[in-house]
């Protein structure tokens, strides 16, 4: 047997700690503060879904607030994993709103940014470890895209409209892909696609009215 064989044979799993106060380290401890910072947020976000979408629409009302309000839906139709908030769809309803053709623009950059924000917890909870995440097919296909291309991934995936992109945050934090290039590769992506659902809803009504 080479020595290279019994390096792989003594290497411990990714996902194993050795027993003993060395289990519980600072990387442990941040893992779990993720998991449980992530489920009190998506628990408190489902528990008030309708209040969030009544609160940001009572702010669209008002011209120097509705960005506000769709950053804040956004984030939260983003942050709840389960997509119980249709955010891409609020976005498009907040541009019928709109009074002049460059306010579509701000809305998208809005609710984009927002939307960005929201996937930390995706990421968060990947960073909790894998015992948080469902071992699946589509996850691990993921995984591989990601350990090959990276921030090319996550661009795609969050250029497109698609679920897989909660995926690819899970996968980027279990990856321990820098959480900054991320949120910036994801702002990326997110910002064309937002705009373009805003302008969607501004078109529908001023442009091509029914």
């Amino acid at each position: 047997m080479s020595d290279e064989d019994r390096k792989a044979e003594t290497r411990l799993p990714e996902d194993t700690t050795l027993p003993g106060s060395g289990s519980w380290n600072k990387d442990r401890f941040l893992q779990l503060g993720s998991l449980v910072l992530v489920v009190a947020l998506v628990v408190i976000i489902i528990w008030q879904r309708e209040n969030i979408a009544s609160f940001a629409l009572w702010l669209a009302k008002y011209p120097g607030l509705k960005y506000i309000g769709i950053f804040v839906i956004s984030a939260a139709a983003s942050a709840t994993l389960v997509i119980p908030i249709p955010g891409l769809a609020m976005t498009s309803l907040i541009g019928t709103l709109s009074v002049n053709p460059w306010d579509p623009l701000w809305i998208g950059v809005a609710s984009g940014l927002g939307a960005t924000l929201g996937e930390i917890t995706g990421y968060l909870l990947g960073y909790s470890g894998r015992m948080a995440i469902a071992d699946t097919a589509t996850y691990e296909k993921v995984v591989g895209w990601m350990k090959k291309w990276g921030s090319l991934t996550i661009f795609i995936l969050s250029l497109l409209p698609n679920p897989l992109f909660d995926i690819a945050g899970l996968a980027a934090g279990a990856l321990k892909y820098p959480l900054w290039k991320f949120l910036l590769v994801g702002a990326a992506g997110r910002l064309p696609k937002h705009i373009l659902f805003s302008y969607l809803g501004y078109w529908g009504i001023h442009v091509f009215p029914t």
